[in-house]
């Protein structure tokens, strides 16, 4: 009885189709009746498979574009990096010379506590530094999403992101180059 429907709707739209062949529920050709969706119509690709395909199939990065990928990923993290190190270096200070003096907190302690005010203040200004990225003209290259999904632009995404907060952290430290001259110079007098 499917075998029936099916066959009159194939021949229903046979002619406005581009291929005259039947797929499986997964998209497959197929020849056997039983294996065809049994309303006859054809099913969708998944979509999983369908995004490999299309990766499989793009064109690899130029060079350029790999260190375009490079420089727009490792840009803010710089920034956020040295956020982050210079304010939780800050505050962990701050709160150590200041409640040090009422209630005894130790260098660690002092310094969890400005890591979080550090994290607070990378969540709040996370946005600033994207908009401060977009003002300086920073933009993604001109590639398919597909090219986006090649093992070679992940690589080159995430080497950025961690030179890039790398490099901030090291600079977000110089507040530690003013602190030892100020307790050299305390020391000395």
């Amino acid at each position: 009885m499917f075998k029936l429907e099916a066959d009159k709707e194939k021949k229903q739209y046979e002619s406005q189709l581009a291929v005259g062949s039947w797929r499986t529920r997964f998209g497959r050709l197929s020849n056997k009746v039983g294996e065809v969706d049994p309303t006859g119509t054809f099913c969708a690709v998944p979509d999983e498979w369908l995004k490999k395909k299309l990766v499989e199939a793009a064109e690899p990065p130029t060079a350029r574009q790999l260190y375009s990928i490079f420089f727009v990923n490792a840009v803010p993290f710089v920034a956020f990096g040295f956020l982050d190190n210079f304010i939780m270096i800050m505050a962990g200070e701050y709160i150590e010379s200041t409640l040090g003096h009422f209630i005894t907190v130790s260098t660690m302690a002092a310094a969890g506590l400005g890591n979080t005010i550090s994290d607070i203040m990378g969540i709040t200004m996370a946005t600033y530094v994207e908009e401060g990225c977009q003002m300086l003209g920073l933009k993604q290259p001109r590639m398919t999403p597909a090219q986006f999904e090649l093992k070679s632009s992940k690589r080159t995404s995430s080497w950025g992101r961690i030179i890039g907060i790398t490099a901030g952290c090291l600079i977000g430290m110089c507040p530690l180059w003013v602190m030892s001259e100020e307790s050299k110079n305390k020391a000395e007098d």
